[in-house]
């Protein structure tokens, strides 16, 4: 095993200011950024969003046809407050439409939560705007032609 130390002495303050560290970029839902950190203050104006965490957003879409959009991450941390929320959401609903365009990550526990939605017979689920990387996985494992599950452009 390596073990590397720095000693203060050996870093100028200005060295530490130019180093830098790799930093993720936040994802952006509409004109909202998905803070790293933590969750945003509300905006004025804008509806709250039904789940924030700092990671993973659930917005909903208003107008017609309403739906609601993902956007950040799902990892396993976000996957059970997930399951939660969108049985919540779609509790009452006979098709549940959900836009993934914003969202840069999701593990397989994340997308079976949201596959999982659709109750054969009763409820269908549509997939809005799935970004090419999401496609893919769920492609491979079959999901993009489960019974009740509809991916829309």
């Amino acid at each position: 095993m390596f073990r590397t130390e720095l000693r203060p002495t050996e870093l100028r303050p200005t060295e530490l200011a130019r180093s830098e560290l790799p930093r993720r970029e936040p994802a952006v839902c509409g004109s909202r950024v998905i803070a790293a950190h933590g969750p945003q203050p509300p905006q004025p104006g804008v509806e709250p969003p039904l789940y924030d965490d700092g990671a993973l957003r659930i917005t909903q879409i208003p107008g017609p046809g309403s739906g609601y959009a993902l956007a950040g991450e799902i990892d396993e941390a976000a996957f059970p407050a997930l399951a939660r929320r969108l049985d919540e959401i779609a509790a009452d609903l006979g098709e549940v439409h959900l836009n993934l365009a914003a969202l840069d990550y999701a593990d397989l526990a994340g997308l079976r939560v949201i596959v999982g939605l659709a109750d054969t017979g009763r409820r269908g689920v549509v997939l809005h705007q799935v970004p090419p990387h999401l496609r893919a996985i769920l492609n491979i494992v079959g999901w993009d032609t489960a019974p009740g599950v509809e991916i829309a452009g």
